[in-house]
């Protein structure tokens, strides 16, 4: 699109269209045709170097009488271009820095001088007398009775059961040979029992009553005087003079550099060329 003496040029129908206010200029187009004064349209143009902003263009209170009037033209479908204004955000981080102050703490010791009173433990003796028992041990004797068993010996006379063998002869038929048989005299030895008196001595225990002295031990106590020692602690307390450590802590600031990350938008405007179909306004 071009400007024609600072005028905007619309384009409708192949018609160059000058607008202005009051007058109205149609070009014909290359098929040597001429238009006629179109309805009011709004042209919209983007406010960029060269370029003025939109300016409504009306219709002229008289239209121009023609040489010819113009034939009859088909409605057709024209290309209507325009710009749209886009915002695009760009975020950048940039570094900042800053300083902070940074505590710093510190611990010294001082001397301190204090006074305390230090216990001083001292143990005497002192002297206490007591009554105290004392066994006297003794030794007596006395007589016990006691019962014995006393033993009486005597003879007495039994029967005592033995076992003998007697001798017994007895005669066998044995065989002498030649188919002869004869007698011979066996002696075989036969167990009797027998009973003979036997003289033998018996004990015989009688019980007996009899004395005997016996040693015994005695225990009595007799009260005896005794001096003892007894331990007393008495306590007194001295002052003292002692340094202790006491701690101080102190507390600075230093000074630290710092760098932190800041989001940063920025904000620049992109132009969009639209393109749209719309019917081409008609010719009287």
């Amino acid at each position: 699109m071009n400007a024609v003496r600072g005028w905007p040029l619309v384009w409708i129908g192949g018609l160059a269209l000058t607008c202005c206010f009051g007058s109205l200029r149609a070009d014909a187009c290359d098929c040597g045709a001429t238009a006629a004064a179109p309805a009011p349209t709004v042209a919209m143009y983007p406010q960029t170097e060269g370029w003025t902003a939109p300016i409504a263009v009306a219709a002229p209170t008289a239209a121009p009488t023609l040489a010819a009037p113009a034939p009859a033209i088909a409605q057709t479908m024209v290309e209507r271009r325009y710009w749209v204004a886009k915002p695009v955000y760009d975020t950048a981080v940039r570094e900042e820095h800053y300083k902070v102050l940074k505590p710093v703490t510190e611990t010294a010791e001082r001397e301190e001088t204090i006074t305390v009173s230090k216990p001083i433990v001292e143990t005497a003796e002192r002297e206490e007398n007591i009554t105290v028992r004392k066994p006297v041990y003794e030794t007596a004797q006395r007589e016990v009775p006691y019962t014995v068993l006393k033993p009486v010996y005597g003879t007495a006379v039994q029967d005592q059961v033995t076992t003998q063998y007697v001798p017994t002869v007895s005669y066998q038929w044995v065989n002498l040979g030649w188919g002869q048989w004869g007698q011979q005299a066996v002696t075989s030895y036969v167990p009797q029992e027998v009973s003979c008196p036997t003289t033998v001595q018996t004990v015989q225990y009688v019980p007996e009553q009899a004395m005997r002295t016996e040693s015994i031990q005695t225990v009595r106590y007799v009260e005896e005087q005794q001096v003892r020692k007894v331990p007393v602690t008495t306590t007194r307390y001295v002052e003292e003079q002692q340094v202790r450590k006491v701690p101080v802590t102190t507390t600075r600031y230093v000074e630290e550099d710092q760098v932190r990350q800041v989001p940063q938008t920025t904000c620049h405007i992109e132009y969009e060329e639209h393109v749209e179909q719309a019917p081409a306004p008609s010719l009287p």
